[in-house]
């Protein structure tokens, strides 16, 4: 039997620990970032348990991904959709990463692509915290951060755009800040110590992200401008600007056309911005006036301190991190820094698009916080580590870890109790009608609520008298986002055929149109009727002469 000396085992031992140290570490690592992913998951996926998963924008997606496969060129043609221009001149990126998709596989489970690609995100995060700080604390305290934030959780119930532009956004950003942050690891082995190529790297990035999605694009500029301001970097803002002019190339000139749609889109928002979130049918200044009491008056900007103070409130649920990111403030840490004036300039204007009246055309301010939540999440994750004990910091995010499941715990309530313009999933009795639909020989619907209008082109293959996707919205804004004409005027110009009603949202006698219905078939609260036709003697000069539908 052989024995080494002592010498020799204290030294072995020295150097077997820390290798063990290392592996139990890693194992540590693997089990506390499976159990984030499986958390993330699950609260993402709990609002489909018991349901058939839809969504307001899914059907758009899928339709657009389909209509790519099959005509094999930007822009495509949706004609089921009447009230808007014959090409789409959507941002594309999206809908050809849907194209890319097996078809049958996207068809099933499409309700699983925005929490993937959010559970990516939070993946990218938890490996990127551990990577420059070398802590499981600091990894784990930014994945739970991310894991649980309501507003993340909210966005994931419907197939959009979103989820993968702020994952491209986030990349973009981490490029262009390890261009000018030198790091050593991976990107030293690729790019040497130049920072000149991934700095032209994040440019391409951003160009792609210009062709994603409009309002995570505007989070990014503005960020990019924050960063340029606080540090004095003008490359920040530099990277932002080239995007634009490289968009352009990348997409063979097609985002010029996304320029204009985005013009249309503004015009039409600084006419309607003050009905955002209206009732369409209550709110309608032609089934109701104002001295009848009847209308609801529910646009998401009403001129009363209750409103004011609800959108507040509105703006901190969605991501209650926010407070405790505000109270610690920057952390000392140069990456940490960053991210926080990263998710500082977000949130900055998510506030200002909130309560800066001309500045709510560019969308409702708390659709801005996802963009925030990754560089928030590390920011606090960095002061976290550093701190001992139960300290004020520690403290802070405990506080507001318990807000964000109070405000998970009201999500989840208010997505069970809602009894009409569900916006996660497809209520049985509306995909009964649908089917219902399909089988019927006329090709137009007028459907209210207008949300449902999707789920029935592409599940009925009907046209819809909706739209609002692309090019001149001013069709559009005879519909939505309150009713501007009697709905014969919409039966005769777009030779409607049959009407949707969800009942628990508006009924024929509201509507004022019970004589040109025949009711053909109920499906619980959905009911089906078939439009009668009226002479046209009996219409206003300008209804009768009204255009027939696009197609």
């Amino acid at each position: 039997m052989s024995c080494l000396p002592v010498g020799q085992y204290a030294s072995t031992q020295q150097m077997a620990d820390p290798i063990l140290s290392r592996q139990l570490q890693s194992i540590a690592f693997l089990l506390v970032g499976s159990g984030l992913v499986s958390l993330a998951m699950y609260l993402r996926l709990r609002i489909f348990i018991g349901t058939r998963p839809g969504g307001v924008d899914t059907w758009y997606y899928l339709a657009s991904a389909e209509a790519i496969r099959r005509q094999k060129h930007l822009p495509i043609s949706l004609p089921q959709y009447l009230l808007h221009d014959k090409h789409e001149s959507y941002p594309p990126v999206f809908p050809l990463f849907l194209a890319m998709l097996p078809q049958g596989w996207l068809r099933r489970y499409f309700w699983l692509v925005s929490p993937l690609i959010d559970t990516a995100h939070l993946v990218l995060l938890y490996v990127l915290s551990y990577r420059l700080t070398d802590s499981i604390l600091a990894a784990s305290v930014a994945g739970l951060i991310y894991a649980v934030t309501p507003q993340l959780i909210s966005e994931t119930r419907n197939l959009n755009g979103r989820a993968f532009a702020s994952l491209l956004q986030t990349v973009a950003m981490l490029v262009l800040l390890r261009s000018l942050l030198p790091e050593p690891g991976i990107t030293a082995r690729l790019f040497g110590s130049s920072e000149t190529g991934l700095w032209v790297v994040a440019v391409i990035l951003i160009a792609v992200l210009y062709n994603t999605h409009t309002s995570t694009t505007i989070a990014f500029l503005v960020s990019a401008f924050m960063l340029s301001l606080v540090f004095g970097e003008p490359r920040f803002v530099l990277a932002g600007i080239l995007g634009l002019p490289a968009a352009i190339l990348l997409s063979g000139g097609y985002y010029v056309r996304v320029i204009v749609n985005h013009i249309h889109a503004a015009r039409f928002w600084i006419r309607n911005v003050r009905l955002t979130r209206a009732h369409q049918v209550a709110d309608s200044p032609v089934l109701f006036s104002p001295n009848e009491g009847s209308s609801r008056g529910r646009g998401l900007y009403r001129s009363n301190l209750r409103s004011i103070a609800w959108l507040g409130v509105r703006l901190v649920g969605e991501n209650p991190f926010v407070l405790a990111l505000l109270f610690l403030g920057p952390p000392l840490e140069e990456w940490g820094g960053h991210m926080f004036w990263w998710a500082a300039a977000i949130l900055s204007w998510a506030v200002a698009t909130t309560f800066v009246p001309p500045l709510r055309i560019l969308g409702p301010g708390f659709h801005y916080v996802k963009a925030s939540v990754f560089p928030s999440a590390y920011a606090l994750a960095v002061t976290v580590n550093v701190q001992e004990g139960l300290s004020l910091g520690r403290a802070a995010v405990l506080a507001c870890l318990v807000a964000s499941f109070g405000g998970l715990a009201y999500f989840y309530r208010v997505m069970a109790r809602r009894e009409t313009e569900h916006t996660a999933q497809t209520p049985p009795d509306l995909a009964e009608a649908a089917g219902y639909l399909k089988t019927l020989p006329g090709q137009v619907v007028l459907v209210l609520p207008t949300m449902y209008a999707d789920f029935i082109a592409y599940a009925a293959n009907k046209a819809v008298v909706w739209g609002g996707h692309s090019g001149d919205l001013r069709r559009f804004d005879e519909f939505f986002p309150v009713i501007r004409r009697p709905l014969d005027y919409f039966f005769e110009r777009y030779h409607v055929a049959y009407l949707l009603l969800d009942l628990a949202y508006t009924t024929p006698g509201v509507l004022r149109i019970e004589d040109r219905l025949e009711s053909l078939g109920a499906f619980g609260a959905i009911e089906v009727y078939g439009v009668c036709a009226v002479p046209s003697a009996s219409l206003a000069p300008d209804e009768a002469g009204a255009a027939a539908p696009i197609r």
